[in-house]
C-alpha cells in the first residue's frame, strides 16, 4: 500500500506590511487515488464517497464529474500531458467527522519511473472559492524526478491581505518516502510570502489513523480560526489595509454555493476596509473632524 499519513507542521513567513510568521502542527493525508476504493482500514474510521471518521469525496476536489483521477486525467490531457499517470498522490485533509477546509490540496501525478508529470494545486480562500493550478506543461515533453519547481502567475484571491499581483514558485520534493511542498510567492523578484508543508510518512492503517486522532484531536476544525486569527493580528495589531475581493475572473475559479457565513465574511472584509477609510476610526469610533474639543 502506497497511501500514507504524514505528521508534521505547516510553516507561513510574510514580509509585510510588517515582516509576520507562524507555525502549526498540522497533519496531511497521502493518498494512492487507485487505493481509494480499497484501502483496508475499518470502514468506520476512513471512507471513499461515504460517511465515516475521515472521508474523500470526489465533489469536493477539482471541478466537473467524474472520479478523481478522471478528472485529474482530464486536465493532464488538457494541458499538453499525453503520459498517463502511473500514480496520482492526492495530498490533502480529508473530511473529519464530515467537516474540510482545505487552503490547499496537491495532485501529484508520476510516470512508471517516479518521474513528476505534472502537479495540480487547488488553492480555496474563506470566501466559497478555489482555484485550480495546472502545472503541467513544463513536463510535458520531458518528466523529470524529484525535486520540481514550476514558476505561475497568482491569479486568486486568497488572503486579504494580498491582492492579485505576483508569482508563484513552486516545488515538490521527496526526501525517502516523504512528499514535502514549499509555496513561495515573489513580486518584481522580491520574496514576499513562503509557505512549507512536511512531515513525517506514517503507513496508513487503523492504528495510524487512531493514532492521528489522539495527536491532532481538533486540528481540523482549527484551521479556519486560525486563518481569521491570523488576519486580525495583522489587522489589529499592524494596521494592514485589506483589499477589496475581486470577482472570479478565471475559468479556473471554483465558487460553491455561498451561504450566510461566507456572505457574513464579505462583510466583515467590507466593514473592515471601511474603517481604514479617509476620516474613519472605527477601532475607537467613527472620528469626528469638525468636533470641537
Amino acid at each position: 500500500m502506497r497511501s500514507k499519513i504524514s505528521w508534521g507542521r505547516v510553516d507561513h513567513w510574510r514580509a509585510g506590511p510588517k515582516e509576520h510568521s507562524f507555525s502549526y502542527p498540522i497533519f496531511t493525508f497521502e493518498l494512492d487515488l487507485d487505493e481509494l476504493e480499497t484501502l483496508s482500514i475499518s470502514p468506520r474510521l476512513f471512507g471513499y464517497e461515504k460517511r465515516a471518521l475521515f472521508s474523500i469525496r470526489s465533489a469536493d476536489y477539482l471541478e466537473g464529474t467524474g472520479g478523481l483521477r478522471e478528472k485529474v486525467e482530464r486536465i493532464l490531457k488538457a494541458h499538453g500531458q499525453p503520459i498517463r499517470p502511473d500514480r496520482i498522490t492526492l495530498i490533502t485533509m480529508p473530511r473529519y467527522f464530515g467537516y474540510v477546509f482545505n487552503p490547499v490540496s496537491f495532485f501529484a501525478c508520476f510516470d512508471q519511473l517516479g518521474r513528476v508529470l505534472g502537479l495540480i494545486t487547488q488553492v480555496s480562500n474563506t470566501f466559497g472559492e478555489s482555484h485550480i493550478y495546472p502545472l503541467v506543461s513544463e513536463l510535458a515533453r520531458e518528466p523529470t524526478l524529484m525535486p520540481v519547481s514550476w514558476r505561475f502567475p497568482k491569479e486568486f484571491f486568497v488572503s486579504p491581505f494580498f491582492d492579485r499581483r505576483g508569482e508563484y514558485s513552486v516545488t515538490l520534493r521527496r526526501e525517502g518516502e516523504k512528499l514535502s511542498v514549499q509555496v513561495d510567492l515573489d513580486r518584481e523578484g522580491t520574496a514576499v510570502f513562503s509557505a512549507l508543508l512536511e512531515g513525517d510518512a506514517q503507513p496508513l492503517s487503523a492504528r495510524t489513523v487512531l493514532t492521528t486522532i489522539r495527536k491532532y484531536p481538533i486540528t481540523s476544525f482549527m484551521t479556519m480560526p486560525r486563518i481569521h486569527g491570523e488576519a486580525l493580528k495583522l489587522y489589529f495589531k499592524v494596521g494592514a489595509t485589506p483589499y477589496p475581493k475581486p470577482n472570479p475572473a478565471n475559468r479556473y475559479t471554483i465558487r460553491s454555493r455561498q451561504n450566510i457565513i461566507h456572505r457574513v465574511r464579505l462583510q466583515v472584509l467590507a466593514f473592515m476596509r471601511a474603517c481604514q477609510g479617509p476620516g474613519r476610526g472605527c477601532r475607537g469610533g467613527i472620528k469626528n473632524s469638525g468636533a470641537k474639543k
